[in-house]
């Protein structure tokens, strides 16, 4: 019975190496799990949105030579709440800081400026921190007061 805990654990998380080419298969991974979840297909999309926007800003900034990795893991609380982590192997960057210095774009070339648009719209609950030489994003979603999802 231990293999079959082992094996269900697994089963809510994913690892790809971090290149443009995992970014299908890690969106895809998450929007499933939002949908077996029971959230509504506007909000799926709106949160396959915000990791498409998330994943494209660590194959852009933080791992660029794409040498790194990415990892997804989904799980859902008792209460409901959606918990997706997006961990990277890449060098520090917390893009929730996008668009908040306009000194930033004096960092970056003209048309490769990180964004962070759609997550903050699509995410209200949105956390970065830096340790163990790897950056996390966390994604809070809570359920729909209405009891839908």
């Amino acid at each position: 019975m231990e293999n079959k805990l082992e094996s269900e654990v697994q089963t809510d998380e994913i690892v790809k190496p971090s290149n443009i080419d995992s970014i299908p298969a890690l969106i895809d991974f998450v929007s499933v799990r939002v949908r077996e979840a029971g959230f509504e297909d506007g909000k799926i999309k709106d949160i396959g949105l915000a990791v498409e926007e998330a994943l494209q800003n660590i194959t852009n900034f933080s791992c660029p030579d794409g040498k790194g990795e990415i990892r997804i893991t989904f799980n859902i609380h008792d209460s409901g709440t959606l918990l997706i982590e997006i961990i990277d192997s890449g060098k520090p960057f917390n893009m929730l800081l996008a668009g908040t210095f306009s000194e930033l774009d004096d960092f970056y070339e003209p048309g490769k400026v990180p964004s962070n648009k759609m997550m903050k719209k699509a995410i209200k609950n949105i956390e970065y921190r830096r340790g163990s030489d790897r950056n996390t994003l966390l994604f809070t979603i809570p359920p729909n007061s209405a009891g839908t999802r």
